[in-house]
């Protein structure tokens, strides 16, 4: 057996307790600081009193607030919301947060009914309502951020016992050790068979195997495992079966790989048909009415951008051609939809014989694949490096959006000489039109292979949706002003 260090990880019933604790303050602070700052807003004070009819006592917006907060804080414990792999795992916590509140409200509504003490405002009742989805969705995100904070640091990380040592495993392995903001750390891996074991073993080079798949009850006593994942195409279904059984009852995490690795979860339900369990893919809705919405979505959001920024643009173009005199935009084929060629605009952030130049770099490619990538390629001016950076040098691309050749949201637009190496699988990208910003962009940038970057492109044309595209558009902003894996 490998000796396992003990360094950042946490015992799971003091996780559990501090993770909880932090969980049920940031929610009581939140409700109450929502209902006093409702009273302040409706009211101007937060003493006012409320006007219940059959009660002598007079009752303040305050003491509601109290009750309110309380009765609120049941609804959130009755959807779940301390258990913590539903704040770690998956979407669908602020869903959760707003159907919990909105209950919490219909309860308390129909209690004062019950005890015939009608009166509480109903404006004051849609404000409380409204801050403290806010707030609660607030805190919780602040939580989860400070998790992964810690985390990336090294702390508060779960010991996790990957289940299977085929090629399945060795790739959650690695997912989940290029992504320690999650906490769950391998310490370990088990064959699932003695075959397995002494000559398919992938995750050998990854981490220790401690063991087989029969002794799972012995090994997780032995090494204090928080969190068990069973990688589901390494063992038969009676052979998942009573690794399951087997662990009912032992206090830890159990996670089954359903190995959709293409598939978004919003897209995946859990049905049971005749007492079978299955796993139903919705489809991908590319209707053209979900085209049109992000068309006019395109277009609207782009026009206004442009017109905002037209100043931003006169300062730029002005460095431009100060620092290195030339045009100011760069034009540079790309393909497009369907392997379209179009002129893909960007303000010129390289010298004017950079194209020429290009021959002679060649052997300094620091990229895989077709693609070329040089961190410190020495065509790039002064302030072109600056707007690379910042990945001010693609506002022009604006102009592509509106002209209808790339969208605000898909794959990046390869070069002509780049498709040349394509295989019928690299293709598959360009079913959509091609996006300033993507899946790749908030993933890395320039630091992901090719191949990595055609995964997630294939990832985002599985599971378009508006949706999808909004939420990549708001997680693009933090990554280009950190400017994550820009060059």
């Amino acid at each position: 057996m490998h000796a396992i260090s003990t360094s950042g990880f946490v015992h799971r019933g003091r996780r559990k307790l501090l993770v909880g604790a932090l969980l049920v303050g940031s929610d009581a602070v939140a409700l109450v600081a929502a209902t006093l700052l409702a009273t302040y807003v409706r009211f101007d004070r937060l003493h006012a009193f409320a006007g219940f009819e059959n009660i002598t006592e007079r009752i303040t917006y305050y003491e509601i607030s109290l009750a309110v907060s309380a009765v609120w804080m049941l609804f959130l414990w009755g959807e779940h919301l301390y258990e913590q792999e539903r704040l770690t795992w998956g979407a669908g916590e602020f869903s959760r947060v707003l159907r919990a509140l909105a209950m919490g409200v219909v309860g308390f509504i129909l209690m004062t009914f019950v005890v015939k003490t009608p009166g509480l405002s109903r404006l004051w009742t849609m404000l409380a309502f409204a801050l403290a989805v806010t707030f609660v969705s607030l805190g919780r995100f602040g939580i989860r951020h400070f998790l992964m904070w810690k985390r990336r640091r090294g702390r508060i990380l779960r010991r996790t016992l990957v289940v299977g040592s085929n090629a399945e495993s060795a790739s959650i392995i690695r997912t989940l050790v290029a992504h320690p903001e999650q906490g769950l750390a391998p310490v370990g891996c088990l064959a699932s068979s003695r075959h397995d074991m002494l000559s398919l073993n992938y995750c050998a080079d990854l981490v220790p195997a401690l063991g087989a798949a029969n002794d799972l009850t012995e090994i997780i006593g032995e090494h204090d495992i928080d969190t068990v994942i069973i990688a589901s195409s390494a063992f038969d279904h009676d052979v998942l079966a009573h690794m399951i059984g087997e662990l009912r009852g032992v206090d830890v995490s159990i996670h089954i790989s359903s190995g959709l690795f293409e598939v978004l979860t919003s897209r995946v339900l859990v049905r049971e048909i005749a007492g079978v369990p299955l796993v139903t893919i919705q489809p991908v809705s590319l209707s053209r009415g979900n085209l049109a919405t992000k068309r006019v979505f395109d277009v609207v959001v782009a026009s206004a951008i442009v017109l905002v920024g037209l100043p931003v643009w006169v300062l730029l173009a002005l460095a431009i051609v100060l620092d290195n005199r030339g045009p100011i935009f760069y034009r540079q084929r790309r393909v497009g939809q369907g392997g379209v060629d179009f002129d893909m605009l960007k303000f010129r952030s390289m010298c004017v014989d950079a194209d020429a130049r290009l021959q002679a770099l060649k052997d300094a490619n620091e990229a895989t694949g077709p693609l070329f990538k040089m961190k410190d390629d020495p065509r790039v001016t002064r302030v072109g490096k600056w707007m690379r950076k910042f990945s001010v040098d693609e506002f022009p691309q604006l102009i592509n959006v509106l002209k209808g050749e790339m969208s605000l949201v898909g794959p990046r637009p390869p070069l002509p000489g780049e498709t040349a190496e394509y295989s019928d699988y690299h293709w598959r990208r360009m079913e959509v039109p091609p996006g300033m910003t993507g899946l790749w962009q908030v993933s890395g940038r320039s630091s992901l292979t090719f191949e990595e970057m055609v995964r997630l492109d294939l990832f985002y044309i599985e599971n378009w949706s508006v949706g999808f595209d909004l939420a990549l558009i708001g997680r693009t902003v933090p990554a280009v002003l950190f400017s994550k894996g820009a060059y």
